[in-house]
């Protein structure tokens, strides 16, 4: 793939730092950052079918994790490439590497191109080779920064979701991720040491690398949820079907309730019409009332004396027929003459 050939600035300090060795070479990389966590995730898959193992199931879980792990590395592996040779940014240790001259046989040094920005120039130092010096080119993004933070973050998301516990078995599975996470961030770091890499390459690096890993985990291998099924649980369909009939049982209870309640009140409006008087009543009433009164009031226009008059409104206007003289004579008549 041809690499951008960027120019630079004879006065950026960026680009003028030494030549130092790799601490984490190319083969380490490979093999703390590929093969390890593929050794890992064998062992990890053994121990999760220990007590039931199967050869064909083993080998099918295995296949799965591997090739998920290896999709995402390779597809971070490649993005990197493509992004390093468009972009061409220059390394740290580029002056250093390269002894740049321009066309003219000058080179950066002398005071005419202190402020000069040069596009056309050739390496001086003839001890590299064309590899190396392509490589002087490639400093955006960092490949060491992307493919560590994702292998270990892949790996700690695999250890999330296969290892469950609680207690201090919990406090293991955390430690170890952060464990992960930690070897991540010193390779990192190793290349920012090393001055093979400026410090916007490693966080690009990290962050292409934590976005693979992401959509790996949730899109690709699944890896979140590849845990036993809580005790208790039960499938979709049959939790569904219980809520169901849940619903269906409540639907019921306010059927009922709404019944009871239209029974209670028909039974209180007819024990209410039961006590209650019709107007044909009311009416009966009042005339018997108003017959009460006019009668009294003969009795009292009638009478004189007030004890016949009280007697009289006791009785109500029941008509008395007068009391009958005495026929029989006083035996005594002496007193007549």
């Amino acid at each position: 793939m041809h690499t951008f050939k960027r120019g630079f600035f004879c006065s950026d300090l960026s680009i003028r730092y030494p030549y130092k060795d790799c601490t984490i070479t190319v083969p380490m990389l490979l093999l703390l950052m590929l093969l390890l966590p593929m050794l890992f995730v064998a062992v990890v898959e053994i121990m999760r079918i220990c007590k039931r193992f199967r050869t064909r199931l083993y080998l099918r879980n295995l296949w799965r994790a591997e090739a998920t792990f290896s999709f995402g590395f390779i597809a971070t592996y490649l993005t990197t490439e493509l992004a390093k040779h468009a972009v061409g940014r220059l390394r740290p240790h580029f002056f250093h590497g390269c002894q740049p001259r321009l066309d003219d046989g000058s080179s950066c040094s002398d005071p005419q191109n202190a402020e000069l920005y040069v596009e056309q120039f050739h390496c001086s130092n003839h001890n590299l080779s064309v590899r190396q010096i392509r490589e002087l080119h490639v400093s955006f993004p960092s490949a060491h920064s992307s493919l560590s933070f994702y292998s270990m973050l892949l790996l700690a998301l695999y250890v999330h979701g296969v290892w469950r516990g609680r207690g201090g078995v919990r406090v293991l599975r955390h430690v170890l991720q952060f464990l992960l996470l930690m070897a991540a961030l010193c390779v990192s770091l190793s290349r920012v040491a090393d001055y093979w890499h400026h410090w916007s390459d490693v966080l690009a690096g990290a962050l292409l690398g934590v976005a693979y890993a992401a959509i790996t985990a949730a899109y690709v291998g699944d890896l979140l949820r590849r845990g036993p099924r809580p005790a208790g649980s039960c499938p979709p369909s049959l939790s569904y079907s219980h809520h169901l009939h849940h619903h269906h049982q409540l639907m019921a209870d306010n059927n009922n309730s709404t019944a009871s309640a239209k029974v209670h009140f028909l039974a209180a409006a007819a024990s209410a019409s039961m006590t209650t008087t019709t107007p044909l009543d009311d009416i009966q009433d009042s005339e018997v009332e108003d017959s009460a009164d006019s009668h009294g009031s003969e009795d009292s226009h009638d009478s004189q004396d007030s004890q016949d008059s009280q007697e009289e409104d006791g009785d109500e206007g029941v008509y008395k027929p007068p009391l009958p003289r005495p026929s029989t004579l006083p035996s005594d008549l002496t007193h007549v003459v």
